[in-house]
């Protein structure tokens, strides 16, 4: 578990980070890589170990640290979404639509609005909706996962260069 830990704990805070209004615009481009960064900095003070660093094993740390990131944020979008029943997608809906309608007219497009509709409908009378669970739940895995593989290679490159200097 001791090996796990850097990744769960720098996870938990890129998932905290995940929810504040402003902050959460910058969550995959910088909060993501750079939480998978910290944990390998928090891996070798844990394990004491300052050898040179294998892409694999950054790869890993930074996966971990992307989907444990994407769980407890999700999380904590769809209890706040529950609490306070308001959503991005109910309060962007009337833009999304004058949008759609600029686009060449499709019916797939009436159909995507009444499914965005329907969701931001639920959220309003009962503060959930499974499709949005699924949605957040599903995109921030995939979104926060990348992110952090580019972030443990980023990771890697960094402290290794760190310990070749001290060489």
């Amino acid at each position: 578990m001791n090996k796990f830990l850097p990744a769960i704990v720098c996870g938990f805070a890129a998932g905290v980070l995940n929810i504040v209004p402003f902050v959460k615009n910058f969550t995959c481009c910088l909060i993501i890589p750079a939480a998978a960064v910290f944990s390998l900095i928090l891996y070798q003070r844990s394990t004491k170990n300052f050898d040179v660093l294998k892409a694999g094993k950054c790869v890993v740390f930074g996966l971990l640290t992307g989907v444990f990131a994407a769980l407890f944020g999700s999380t904590f979008e769809i209890i706040i979404v529950f609490v306070t029943k308001t959503s991005d997608i109910s309060s962007t809906l009337p833009e999304v639509e004058k949008m759609i309608k600029d686009l060449p007219a499709s019916p797939i497009w009436n159909e995507v609005m009444n499914l965005l509709y329907k969701i931001s409908d639920e959220i309003k009378q009962s503060g959930f909706s499974i499709l949005y669970t699924i949605s957040i739940f599903t995109s921030s895995l995939i979104v926060n996962s990348i992110f952090g593989m580019v972030g443990g290679l980023i990771g890697m490159q960094i402290l290794n260069k760190r310990i070749k200097t001290k060489s």
